[in-house]
């Protein structure tokens, strides 16, 4: 059960009720007419469950690229979905150098890795204007009790997120690392129907090194490789799959739905 697995947070009653984010206006979302309700939290829902769901969710006023969601060290208060927009979780270190754990699209959940020590481990930041869906966590837990189909939804999207985490463990090249990248991209804009192999990409090559573990000039090096091979075309932050297979091929290492050889 789910209230086992995310045990209870030492919250006050009214932090239990609290339906926005310090600083961030929020409204009342629509899920029953949400085009990502099947990827999110109330996916699978009945129409009365996925109303009673929403009631207990608020909605961001629209964030500006490089502002932040919540910062390393915030007490948890809430968990978050990815409505519009993208966003990157990172750290930093004593150093003062940036660490990206996780870049987040439309229906990624965001946040929940902060239950453990009831504050956030990571930083939030939107990579373009965009907007979450803010569940405070009590009310999370509550309902997860309550609905038991939520708990299943939960731990699903807990396993793609440790998927695709995994798969960066690996020792693979960086050829072998941005073709995944980009395989991942195009997935994530499939899944909200965008039938073009065109990468619109709201984060920057330093960016991009940061989460793959390379030097920002080996991303540069492997791209123009790619592009001279006939794989994509680039133009800044526009990449066109133009063998949308053979990019699939070079990152099927590192698909966790794939076997190697």
């Amino acid at each position: 059960m789910l209230n086992h697995t995310i045990p209870p947070s030492p919250v006050s009653e009214e932090r239990c009720h609290r339906q926005d984010v310090p600083g961030i206006n929020s409204t009342r979302p629509r899920c029953r007419s949400c085009a990502l309700a099947t990827q999110c939290l109330p996916g699978g829902l009945d129409s009365d469950k996925v109303q009673k769901f929403e009631r207990a969710v608020s909605r961001s006023r629209p964030l500006r690229a490089g502002e932040h969601l919540f910062r390393m060290g915030d007490p948890l208060q809430s968990i978050f979905v990815v409505n519009t927009g993208s966003f990157k979780t990172c750290t930093v270190d004593t150093q003062g150098r940036e660490h990206i754990g996780a870049f987040h699209f439309p229906g990624d959940i965001m946040g929940i890795d902060a239950i453990y020590l009831d504050r956030h481990v990571s930083s939030a930041i939107a990579l373009s204007s965009g907007t979450v869906c803010i569940l405070p966590y009590p009310v999370l837990t509550s309902l997860a009790h309550e609905i038991p189909e939520i708990q299943g939804q939960i731990l699903r999207m807990l396993s793609r997120d440790m998927l695709g985490n995994s798969s960066m463990a690996g020792d693979f090249t960086a050829e072998e690392r941005l073709a995944a990248f980009l395989v991942m991209v195009s997935a994530r804009q499939r899944h909200r129907a965008r039938e073009s192999a065109d990468l619109d990409l709201a984060m920057t090559r330093q960016d991009i090194a940061n989460y793959l573990r390379l030097a920002p000039e080996t991303v540069s090096r492997v791209l123009a490789r790619f592009q001279k091979s006939g794989l994509i075309k680039a133009d800044r932050r526009h990449i066109a799959l133009l063998d949308a297979d053979g990019i699939e091929d070079l990152a099927a290492c590192m698909n966790p739905y794939r076997r190697c050889g």
